[in-house]
C-alpha cells in the first residue's frame, strides 16, 4: 500500500469527521453542545421584572437597576391585579451553526460559581438563524399586553450597536450555510474518489480526486471564513455595548478549532493528490515491473521471418489473427539457403558458407 493515497484517504477522512461534528452539534441539548459559535448571558434582561403599581402620578416607563416601572394597570385574564411580570426569556443562549439552545444558570444567575444549562433546543433548519434582538421585542410585546402597555427596546435602554451587529450578520450566516453544504457535498465526493484510488489507482480517478479535494477545499475555508466574521462581529459587538444592559458574549473556541482544522485537513488532502498526478498516479511495483521487462512483455518483438513455431500473444508482431496464422504456415524460405525450418540447428548451419563441407563436424550439431 502506498503512503500517499493512504494519506490523501485519511486526510479527507478526519476532515469529514470535524465538518459533521460541527453540522450536527446541538441537536439536543446534550449533544455535542460545548461545540457553540458563541454563546450569550443575557441573565440580567431575563430576570427584568415590570411592575405597574408605583402610583408615582406620572404617564411614563421607567428602567432602573433592573426593575421596569410602568405607570397604568396591569390587564391579565380580565384581571388587574398583577403588579409584577417577567419578561419570560431564558438567561442563556448557545448558537450553533443551524439551530440555537436556550437554558440557565444553575442554582442561581447571580451566584459566583453559577453554570449554565441547556434546557431545549430549536428543531434544527436551513433556513433558521438566530436573533436576539427579535426574541426580546417578541417578548417584550407579550408582556407590553399584559400590562395593557406598548413595550420597545428603547424602554430598556437597548443599544443600538447590539442591533446593529446582528443585522450585518444576517446575509453572511446565510451563505455560510450554503458555503458548509457545497463544501460537505464534494467532501463526501472527494472520500469515495480517494477510496477507490487508494485500491484501484488510476489517473482520471486521481484528478477527480484532485478535483473535489480543490472544491472542498475552497468552500469550506469561505465557510470558516465567514463563521469566524460572524463570530467576532456579534461577539465584540455585544460585549462593547452590552455592559450596561448586563448583556454579554462568548465566541466557541472549540467550534473555531474544528472548523479550521478541517481545512487543514484538506488542503493536506489536496497537496498529497497533486503530488501523486504529478509523480505520475500509478507505478508498477519494483519485482513486477523488471519481471514483465524480462518476459518482454509489451515490447515489440517482431518474429523471424523463418520462425515456423508458436510465439506467446504478448511477443507476437501486431498484425491480425489471419495474416498471422498464415505466416506462420507458410514461413519465409529463400531459395539459396540453407536454412530449413524444421532444422533444430539450421539457424547455426545457415552461418557455414555453402562452399565449405560442414567444418566444425556433425557432432557439434546434435
Amino acid at each position: 500500500m502506498r503512503a500517499s493515497p493512504f494519506i490523501t484517504l485519511l486526510s479527507a477522512l478526519s476532515a469529514a469527521g470535524l465538518m459533521f461534528v460541527c453540522l450536527f452539534a446541538g441537536y439536543s441539548p446534550t449533544t455535542l453542545s460545548s461545540v457553540d459559535m458563541f454563546s450569550m448571558n443575557v441573565s440580567r434582561i431575563a430576570n427584568t421584572t415590570f411592575n405597574n403599581s408605583t402610583g408615582n402620578g406620572c404617564s411614563c416607563v421607567e428602567f432602573v437597576n433592573g426593575t421596569l416601572t410602568i405607570n397604568g394597570s396591569a390587564v391579565t385574564d380580565g384581571h388587574t391585579t398583577v403588579e409584577v411580570y417577567d419578561i419570560g426569556i431564558s438567561e442563556y443562549y448557545a448558537v450553533y451553526t443551524m439551530n440555537y439552545c436556550e437554558g440557565n444558570y444553575l442554582p442561581h444567575y447571580y451566584d459566583k460559581g453559577a453554570k449554565a444549562v441547556l434546557t431545549s433546543c430549536k428543531t434544527p433548519s436551513v433556513s433558521r438563524r438566530f436573533d436576539l434582538v427579535s426574541i426580546i421585542e417578541d417578548a417584550l410585546e407579550n408582556v407590553g399586553a399584559s400590562l395593557n402597555q406598548t413595550l420597545s427596546l428603547d424602554d430598556l435602554d437597548w443599544p443600538d450597536g447590539i442591533t446593529n451587529a446582528f443585522g450585518y450578520v444576517s446575509s453572511a450566516s446565510t451563505a455560510m450555510i450554503a458555503f458548509f453544504l457545497i463544501g460537505i457535498l464534494f467532501l463526501l465526493l472527494a472520500t469515495l474518489a480517494g477510496t477507490i484510488a487508494l485500491f484501484r489507482p488510476s489517473k482520471n480517478i486521481t484528478v477527480i480526486l484532485l478535483m473535489t479535494s480543490v472544491i472542498a477545499c475552497m468552500t469550506l475555508a469561505i465557510t470558516a471564513g465567514l463563521a469566524t466574521g460572524i463570530i467576532t462581529t456579534v461577539v465584540n459587538g455585544i460585549n462593547s455595548n452590552g455592559d450596561d444592559i448586563g448583556v454579554s458574549a462568548s465566541q466557541g473556541n472549540t467550534f473555531m478549532a474544528l472548523i479550521w482544522s478541517a481545512v487543514a485537513l484538506l488542503f493536506v488532502s489536496t497537496l498529497t493528490t497533486t503530488a501523486q498526478l504529478c509523480t505520475g498516479g500509478r507505478r508498477e511495483p519494483g519485482r513486477r515491473r523488471r519481471r514483465r521487462e524480462y518476459d518482454g512483455y509489451g515490447y515489440h518483438m517482431p518474429m523471424s521471418m523463418g520462425y515456423g513455431g508458436h510465439m506467446p500473444h504478448h511477443m507476437s508482431h501486431p498484425m491480425s489473427s489471419r495474416s498471422m496464422s498464415h505466416h506462420m504456415s507458410q514461413p519465409y524460405h529463400h531459395p539459396s539457403s540453407r536454412y530449413d525450418p524444421w532444422d533444430l540447428y539450421g539457424s547455426r548451419r545457415s552461418l557455414v558458407p555453402s562452399h565449405m563441407d560442414d567444418p566444425y563436424g556433425e557432432d557439434d550439431f546434435r
